[in-house]
């Protein structure tokens, strides 16, 4: 009986019990690591799945965007179209869909063409943009963020 307490009190007892709780508790924290890191992989791997379907409107025959360099883009609060129209503060763009939109550039309006910013005087007639914002009482879309983009060659059938 004597062998079994001083067992339970020595020192080599006592640190293999720490070391093995150690052990226990650094794999548990792996593990629990592996957990969350496969949850977020699929998350990914659906979202990725799934882009074309939600923002593009699903692939098409020959290619994504033939035919129409916007693809099915959702309408929500914007616009794609060609600027017609430049009349500072406001533009005037012909989405795909043959309509007039108007957009007022506000002084937080950020312009970008590429990765870089650009001004509102960088604008011409002929310009490819998009534009996110909220439309006003008036159906003028008060822009948030204008991207120029670059100059598209559509081949046709």
């Amino acid at each position: 009986m004597t062998k079994i307490k001083n067992l339970w009190q020595s020192k080599f007892f006592k640190g293999s019990i720490w070391t093995l709780v150690t052990i226990i508790a650094v794999l548990v924290v792996f593990q629990a690591g592996r957990f969350v890191g496969f949850h977020q992989a699929s998350f990914s791997y659906r979202m990725g799945d799934n882009y074309y379907r939600a923002f593009e409107g699903g692939p098409r025959e020959g290619g994504m965007m033939k035919g129409n360099p916007f693809g099915d883009l959702p309408g929500g609060h914007g616009a794609v179209g060609k600027v017609i129209k430049v009349n500072l503060p406001n533009i005037v763009i012909s989405t795909p869909d043959n309509l007039e939109k108007t957009v007022f550039l506000g002084e937080n309006t950020s312009i970008r063409r590429f990765r870089d910013n650009a001004s509102s005087s960088e604008i011409k007639v002929g310009d490819m943009v998009v534009v996110i914002g909220e439309p006003n009482q008036d159906s003028v879309i008060e822009a948030n963020l204008i991207r120029l983009l670059p100059p598209t060659t559509i081949k046709s059938d």
